[in-house]
């Protein structure tokens, strides 16, 4: 007799529970409260991956993936909790809606590609959206979606397993991919036009936050990284100064809204200063990044820009090949005097055939950890 979905998804369950009791080790979850606490914590739980596989693209067109009910996408979300494992990375009582950073551009009328992870296309005139106003915040895009996993979850699962919000992005990423490069010039082309198109963009982000929260309820992760998260990628093509006049001050009314945020700089340095020295932010990241648009801010110069303030700091970093291990021992030396890093660094040059070469340095560097960090 087949299972019901239902079904399935009690059993997934069941193994997750297991896995999180039999592997503390790789407990993001307990991480986070750690370094929330500001206490060095007894395992390192870090990410370590390998970059993508350089085998030749296939000629053939990506299919749509078959259209799946809540329930199956559920179980789906289940299911992938414990897959880090496999490279003995981080895994947490966490599922997430399966949305990426096409999730607030839908609703203002972008096209989501399925067959290429719901990535957004297309682009739309500021003219337009300024016509339309602030799109639907329970009923536009795929919010109805979203809507219909969250009540699966919270019928069909735990209380003890989170349900994330979105990947939400941050107001200047999601103008950037709603009106594409013009972006970039409006600003300073028609400033006041770009200004109130910025604001029905941060009204919206901020109500549909507010409805997640409330639809999710106290399963709603309370990590830093997850309750405000500001993604600030496409700031490294412009400059600190255009950041302070046309961006700044709609990030400060998300930042005024929920008392803090956590910043996703994506390595630009003058992203990472201006978000610093501006915003009350209690989580950011920092590390070396070889290909970065407006290079990359090392984590040592994090460090000093943060000082004395018990900000979180998410490292990522490229390894350097050939001397991988050296590298990311350095990092994990620093949280002897500042216990309130997160570790996700990846060898670009691997690849999925180094996977158990990237497991065996991983298990040293966990035993380094523990012969010197944790002491």
């Amino acid at each position: 007799m087949n299972k019901t979905p239902p079904q399935l998804i009690a059993d997934a369950i069941e193994e997750v529970a297991a896995a999180l009791d039999a592997h503390p080790e790789r407990r993001r979850d307990m991480a986070e409260q750690a370094v929330l606490r500001g206490e060095l914590r007894r395992y390192p739980v870090f990410y370590l991956g390998y970059g993508p596989d350089d085998e030749a693209p296939s000629t053939t067109p990506p299919m749509p993936p078959p259209k799946q009910s809540p329930e199956e996408r559920l179980l789906n979300s289940v299911r992938g909790i414990t897959g880090p494992l496999e490279m003995l990375n981080p895994i947490y009582p966490r599922i997430g809606l399966g949305k990426g950073t096409g999730t607030i551009p839908a609703s203002f009328g972008i096209k989501l590609v399925a067959e290429l992870g719901d990535t957004p296309t297309g682009e739309r005139l500021i003219d337009e959206v300024l016509a339309e106003g602030m799109p639907d915040p329970e009923t536009s895009g795929i919010i109805p979606e979203m809507r219909e996993d969250i009540e699966a979850a919270l019928a069909l699962t735990p209380d003890w397993i989170e349900i994330a919000s979105p990947d939400m992005q941050g107001p200047f990423n999601i103008a950037h991919m709603i009106l594409g490069t013009e972006v970039f010039v409006l600003p300073l082309l028609e400033p006041d036009k770009f200004r109130d198109f910025m604001t029905i963009v941060t009204d919206f982000f901020l109500v549909l936050t507010a409805n997640l929260r409330r639809w999710i309820g106290p399963r709603y992760p309370t990590f830093p990284a997850h309750t405000c998260r500001i993604a600030e990628c496409s700031l490294n093509m412009v400059s600190a100064d255009m950041y302070l006049e046309h961006v700044l001050p709609h990030d400060r009314r998300i930042a005024e809204a929920f008392g803090q945020v956590a910043i996703h700089p994506c390595s630009g340095p003058h992203v990472f200063r201006a978000t610093l020295e501006n915003l009350p932010v209690v989580y950011t990241e920092a590390g070396y990044i070889a290909k970065a648009y407006a290079g990359s801010i090392r984590v040592d110069e994090a460090l000093a820009e943060i000082g004395e303030r018990p900000i979180i700091l998410g490292i990522g970093q490229e390894l350097p090949e050939g001397n991988e291990e050296e590298f990311f021992r350095h990092d994990l030396d620093l949280a002897r005097a500042n216990p309130r890093l997160l570790y996700g660094h990846t060898g670009m040059h691997w690849r999925k055939r180094d996977a158990e070469k990237i497991r065996q340095i991983h298990l040293r560097l966990d035993e380094y950890w523990a012969r010197h960090v944790w002491v």
